[in-house]
């Protein structure tokens, strides 16, 4: 921009009759003073907005990883929560075995008393009737 200030300052006191050089200066400075700072606010803005990009870029690359992470996590607490249900499952199958082993030690109690009570009711009828051949015969 001070390329364009000092050729407007040329083609200026070319084209007309300069009487105060320094008032043409400071015209000129003026006149391209606003233009030069719009120049840099655009070099600013635009290194500000290419930063913001950058920053975009590097969030957006953040939240993918994070995502990642979180989806890994996600996965490694699945495969154990199923371990878990594994071994329960597992242990169920142990609880079944042991209440079909329970109840078949029931069952022999049971006929092993059914067994029993039968005995003592026939040798109690062979008393009975023991006592009654000798009080009758």
């Amino acid at each position: 921009m001070k390329d364009l200030a000092e050729m407007l300052e040329d083609e200026l006191s070319e084209a007309v009759e300069v009487k105060n050089p320094k008032s043409l200066h400071r015209y000129i400075t003026l006149l391209t003073g606003g233009y030069v700072e719009q120049d840099v606010h655009e070099r600013r803005y635009s290194e500000l907005s290419s930063s913001l990009r950058e920053m975009l870029a590097s969030m957006k690359e953040g939240f993918r990883r994070m995502d990642d992470r979180f989806e890994s996590l996600q996965k490694q607490m699945d495969e154990r929560f199923e371990a878990s249900n594994q071994r329960f499952e597992d242990m169920n199958h142990r609880f079944d075995d042991i209440n079909r082993r329970f109840d078949d030690v029931n069952s022999r109690f049971d006929r092993q008393h059914k067994l029993i009570s039968l005995g003592f009711t026939a040798l109690a009828l062979i008393l009975t009737a023991f006592n009654l051949a000798i009080i009758l015969g």
